[in-house]
């Protein structure tokens, strides 16, 4: 089985079943999540809101635990909190307890996936394999089956929808725990020793702060928001400060992967945002969702042979290019879930390109490096939400003034003072 022998049908089975929860558990959970909404009112969202943070800062916790050596068990310890934390959503009663849960299942998402990839690519190494034909199949066919039973669940209510991403996330973990001795890594202890970090446990705090207030700003507007956004914006600055006075500017990441991680980021904020904003269907917005995942499968799976068709641009234009002309088509109304599945495809299929070389560099463990990409993603996505919400700011200022009286005023303060005497 190992060493590049052939793998056996039943491990590539496996292996097509943890890929499919690895992909979706980000994705899946929002169908329900969206269903929650019974009506304007804070308490209906904030399951949503709280999921939706932890998904972007969950990671960046586990980071500063340390360096990741095992990513195995990094993942299958965040794929039973994802059960656990769904099983509580399908049951409780108590909206501060699914608040907990929300938040739980969303820090675990953000970890299942990145951590994942440090699985698939320990097993590239040692046994010279990709995914191939029967994990392709069967990733598809299990993807297919979950949806239809999201589908059949959401007729009778939202609770069987978390029953059956429950399930779902349980069988993934099932199958990891199938996998060869080799791939659990069972001599490596799971951070690498004394690589704790307090300034990534502070990039945390900050980060969680920021995105929440940027979050539930995008539904209602209070006092205490902004509070909690200017603190979190002070934080922020302090900490970076702090580190390039004692460290500096330089960092062990090659520039192309924290710019490149960045811009993924961002747009996929930008997706996400135009699904929860301008979206208002609910309906549509659960099949925005569904073709946000399928955008994800398929890279996995035609990825190639449609970069191929590219060859002549970088793979960041090819990213850029897909972004642009989805984000177009995302205008006319019955183009949106085809902007959206373009947008989907070309970011994710780009991920997967900067995840082989973000695991070749030797920076740090490989496993480790493919987190701090992942860190840098997730972070374009929150520095992106918080431009949007300052634009959006500045146009409605601009949108309830004279223009000519604000470019009078910004002349009369920055120019020089001119003499207005009247001629004699």
């Amino acid at each position: 089985m190992v060493n590049g022998k052939q793998l056996e049908t039943s491990e590539k089975i496996k292996q097509g079943l943890v890929f499919a929860v690895a992909k979706l558990i980000q994705i899946l959970p929002l169908i329900g999540l969206t269903m929650l909404h019974s009506g304007h009112t804070a308490a209906s969202y904030m399951p949503y809101i709280l999921f939706y943070t932890a998904l972007k800062t969950g990671l960046l916790f586990v980071n500063s635990l340390g360096h990741v050596q095992n990513s195995f068990k990094i993942t299958s310890i965040s794929m039973l909190l994802a059960a656990g934390a769904l099983f509580v959503l399908a049951i409780s009663p108590w909206l501060y307890l699914t608040d907990i849960s929300a938040f739980i299942l969303g820090a675990s998402a953000s970890v299942i996936m990145p951590t994942y990839e440090g699985v698939y690519y320990h097993e590239r190494v040692v046994w010279k394999w990709h995914l191939m034909g029967t994990e392709i199949k069967t990733l598809l066919a299990f993807s297919l089956v979950i949806v239809g039973l999201l589908t059949i669940a959401s007729h009778f209510s939202y609770r069987f929808i978390f029953i059956v991403i429950m399930l779902f996330v349980l069988i993934g973990f099932v199958g990891m725990q199938r996998f060869e001795p080799f791939v659990k890594q069972l001599d490596e202890s799971v951070f690498v020793a004394q690589t704790k970090s307090l300034n990534n446990l502070e990039l945390f705090v900050w980060a969680t702060a920021m995105a929440f207030a940027l979050r539930y700003l995008r539904l209602f507007e209070a006092k205490f928001v902004w509070l909690l956004i200017t603190i979190a914006v002070i934080g922020l600055v302090a900490l970076v400060l702090r580190v390039i006075i004692m460290r500096g500017t330089k960092t062990q990441m090659p520039g192309w992967l924290l710019i490149a991680a960045l811009i993924n980021g961002a747009f996929e904020t930008f997706l996400m945002l135009y699904i929860f904003v301008a979206i208002q269907n609910q309906g549509l917005m659960i099949g925005a969702y569904v073709t946000y995942g399928a955008g994800m499968i398929l890279a996995q799976v035609i990825r190639k042979s449609v970069q191929r068709r590219f060859s002549k641009l970088s793979d960041l234009k090819v990213q850029l290019l897909g972004f642009v002309v989805g984000a177009w088509l995302m205008i006319t109304p019955h183009l949106i879930l085809l902007g959206i599945l373009l947008i989907s495809f070309f970011g994710s299929a780009n991920s997967i390109l900067l995840n082989h070389r973000a695991y070749y560099t030797g920076v740090t463990t490989s496993a480790q490096t493919l987190i701090v990409k992942y860190r840098n993603t997730y972070l374009g996505s929150i520095l992106m939400q918080f431009i949007l919400i300052i634009g959006l700011m500045g146009l409605a200022v601009m949108r309830q003034q004279d223009m000519t009286t604000v470019i009078a005023g910004l002349a009369g303060r920055y120019l020089p003072a001119v003499d207005e005497n009247p001629l004699v």
